[in-house]
């Protein structure tokens, strides 16, 4: 039969001295903050259905510790309970008054929570005291202890691996991939590369834009032989009279863009300017 255990924190007494002295009861005196963790290790685990801690309010700061209830949580049943009463008399409710304070309650709610308790009831007392209750959780549920049965008796099937399997019907040949690629839906043969293209393209070391101004790979000299070859040696007529007047007066694709102004009939004079000295 499971009991229930009062502890007496500090110096505190209660008014009827019967009140827990009950035959399941057991009281135990912790006077010291320190001594409150192991005032039950003479009893045995989980022996107790609940726990009651009694203690002055003016002795919660000095006394109480929140680290303590958890020592004391093996000693309770699954769902047994915890309460904390906190004893307000008199003369700590004249002076709570006239201080105007109020004590912080949180260190004893802090104190279930690192116990791992949960947190049931706050009741408030004609006195001013408090009354928390918390409650331990439940035990886990027992594993099946049924053993296990094998069926031994059950009818056996047989699985035969063929590993002589040389069938290769399921093999693309990959020939195939390239020789019938149009009418089978495979991959096309990669397409034909014009290697002279290419040679050409590499052999060129502007990249394919206008020869440099100070070039000196001969492409330069290329390129105004083959406008010579493509020149037409008529002369051009202006049909809007501009053309000798220089770019500021000329068409957007008068083919003397770019050139200096001349007179008429000029157009394909070139100055030699070489210094003979």
């Amino acid at each position: 039969m499971s009991s229930t255990a009062a502890i007496h924190i500090g110096s505190y007494a209660p008014a009827d001295a019967s009140s827990n002295t009950g035959s399941s009861v057991t009281v135990i005196q912790a006077s010291t903050k320190e001594s409150l963790p192991n005032c039950l290790s003479s009893m045995k685990s989980e022996a107790l259905s609940s726990i009651s801690i009694h203690l002055q309010y003016d002795e919660l700061l000095t006394h109480y510790d929140s680290l303590a209830l958890a020592s004391l949580v093996p000693y309770l049943i699954p769902n047994g309970s915890i309460s904390v009463h906190v004893v307000m008399s008199a003369a700590d409710g004249a002076a709570s008054t006239n201080n105007k304070t109020s004590m912080d309650w949180g260190i004893i709610m802090t104190s279930f929570v690192l116990a791992g308790l949960k947190t049931q009831s706050e009741q408030r007392q004609k006195d001013g005291g408090r009354v928390f209750t918390a409650q331990k959780a439940a035990a886990p549920p027992a594993a099946s202890s049924a053993p296990m049965r094998l069926n031994l008796g059950a009818k056996k099937s047989k699985v035969t691996l063929n590993l002589n399997d040389d069938d290769d019907d399921d093999q693309i040949d990959e020939d195939d991939l390239l020789l019938n690629s149009g009418n089978s839906g495979m991959l096309a043969p990669p397409p034909t590369i014009d290697m002279e293209a290419r040679a050409k393209a590499a052999a060129d070391d502007c990249g394919g834009r206008k020869a440099c101004d100070d070039c000196t790979c001969g492409r330069a000299e290329r390129e105004a032989d083959e406008e010579k070859k493509t020149a037409d040696p008529t002369p051009k007529s202006s049909a809007c009279g501009n053309c000798a007047k220089g770019d500021a007066f000329r068409c957007a694709g008068c083919p003397y863009l770019g050139k200096p102004a001349f007179k008429e009939g000029e157009e394909h004079l070139v100055l030699k300017l070489d210094d003979d000295v």
